[in-house]
């Protein structure tokens, strides 16, 4: 007997379906167990006791500097002198990341918008003339 009359004949189907129905209770106690290991490992962990709170993060001011776009672009400006005149997006944005100032995509965009980064043409830009 061969093929598919000897898989029914020998308890073949059940088989495989026991199989199949054993390897995903497997995976899903493994899951569950992985979902909640930071549980057990907190169980582990020694609390500090008398420590320091934390404190939080200080507030991120780059929207501040999004609703001033004015100020912004005054204070920015200085920063491009070593480009010249007209200078690429790219390299505006290298200068904002060295300078770490906040938000240097949103800031670029926003100036953008505002048209105080003005396109001069072959993906070069330049700064309002007051």
């Amino acid at each position: 007997m061969f093929g598919l009359k000897a898989v029914s004949a020998h308890n073949g189907w059940a088989m495989a379906a026991a199989g199949a129905i054993i390897v995903m209770c497997g995976l899903s106690v493994l899951a569950f167990i992985i979902s909640q290991l930071h549980k057990i490992v907190g169980l582990f962990e020694e609390k500090k006791k008398g420590a320091a709170p934390v404190e939080p993060p200080p507030a991120d001011t780059g929207f501040d500097i999004l609703s001033d776009l004015a100020a912004a672009a005054l204070r920015y400006q200085p920063l491009t002198e070593e480009l010249g005149d007209s200078f690429p997006l790219a390299e505006l944005y290298r200068i904002f990341e060295r300078e770490d100032l906040p938000h240097p995509h949103l800031t670029i965009t926003a100036l953008r918008e505002a048209e105080y980064l003005l396109p001069v043409g072959e993906g070069l830009f330049c700064w309002k003339k007051n």
